[in-house]
């Protein structure tokens, strides 16, 4: 009896295209935007060079700040017009070298203008530069460096952020689906009366219920499955851990998910409302919780209030067991705030759940 429930939740799942939609297409949507981004390479900052001094010096500072990869050098002429050009917004960088620049007679600043909207590459371009000035000035002054570095790399995990987004992805799509898709489907089984027909009926509520978790259960492993199989297979995503430790992580946060979807679709009254408060319920989950960037990012108080959010703790294992290979007992803290989970949002699912 309990097989045949299954089979059939699974086959209404199926065809519901909005339940589709939220399973398998919300999280490939995100998946296939941020794979077309290539957030690895820096492309380079171009500056406009004004060389008033056109001496040997000037002409040798512009050839050796040209061969740094982060710069893109252009010679430009009309100092006014490339001051006019930063203000437009046009021109990002302008570097101006003075006249009758000379390390003898008239050491001289060289003055770098810029747009301050961009204000991380300005402190990049700026540094840069400046380091360059230093060093120039040493070589000048015929001053041989006394303390240099001697750089030994040893090869790591390499981890980009499309490593770091798939695990991220995998969590927001376990829990859209299942908060929204439960929450949804309950609502619309109390509108048609069918939870009310249940009661009438031999059938156990507790079968039709564990039917219910068991078929979300399933296909939200499938859907796991899809969004692995996509991020590794056509953007080359790295995992370097056990697919296995994958399975009990999901499992664990679905019955959060699932309970909170019960919540949801006890709380309201159409399908539509289901989906207004599922979605008031992940939306924010899926930006403080770490799904696109660390939460470490967030200010103090709020990146140590969200790590007891639902989502937090199961994107953290995830994360751990895929890109760092480790295995499923080394986050105890994190396994700890999901089963705690599970039983606070099961009791309130009982306590709010109404057939009618």
């Amino acid at each position: 009896m309990l097989m045949s429930l299954v089979l059939a939740n699974l086959k209404l799942i199926y065809r519901d295209r909005q339940a589709a939609f939220w399973a398998i297409a919300f999280p490939l949507i995100f998946l296939l935007i941020f794979g077309l981004f290539n957030f690895n390479d820096l492309n380079p900052v171009e500056v406009v060079v004004i060389d008033h001094a056109g001496n040997e010096l000037s002409e040798g500072l512009i050839a050796d700040l040209d061969s740094l990869e982060l710069l893109e050098l252009e010679a430009g002429t009309d100092e006014a017009a490339a001051r006019q050009e930063i203000v437009d917004g046009d021109l990002k960088y302008l570097l101006i070298i003075p006249e009758g620049l000379d390390p003898t007679t008239n050491p001289g600043d060289l003055t770098l203008i810029y747009d301050e909207s961009e204000f991380q590459t300005n402190q990049l371009v700026e540094g840069l530069i400046t380091r360059f000035l230093d060093g120039a000035n040493l070589r000048l002054q015929g001053v041989e460096p006394l303390l240099g570095l001697q750089s030994q790399g040893i090869q790591g995990r390499p981890v980009e952020y499309f490593d770091f987004l798939l695990p991220g992805l995998i969590g927001m799509g376990v829990m859209t689906f299942s908060i929204i898709g439960m929450g949804t489907t309950m609502a619309q089984y109390r509108q048609q009366r069918i939870l009310r027909r249940i009661q009438a009926t031999p059938l156990k509520v507790r079968t039709f219920f564990i039917a219910q978790v068991l078929a979300w259960l399933v296909l939200s492993l499938v859907q796991t499955a899809i969004i692995m199989a996509a991020g590794t297979i056509i953007f080359d995503a790295v995992i370097y851990g056990n697919y296995f430790w994958v399975l009990p992580l999901v499992i664990l946060a679905n019955l959060t998910f699932l309970n909170l979807g019960f919540i949801v679709g006890s709380l309201s009254k159409s399908v539509q409302a289901a989906s207004g408060l599922g979605n008031l319920l992940t939306m924010p989950m899926m930006f403080f919780s770490g799904v696109f960037f660390p939460a470490d990012s967030l200010s103090l108080i709020m990146s140590n209030a969200v790590k007891y959010l639902p989502l937090t703790p199961l994107l953290e294992a995830l994360r751990g067991v895929l890109l760092d290979a480790q295995p499923l007992w080394e986050f105890p803290t994190q396994l700890g705030l999901l089963v705690g989970w599970v039983v606070v949002t099961a009791i309130i699912a009982v306590k709010t759940f109404k057939f009618e």
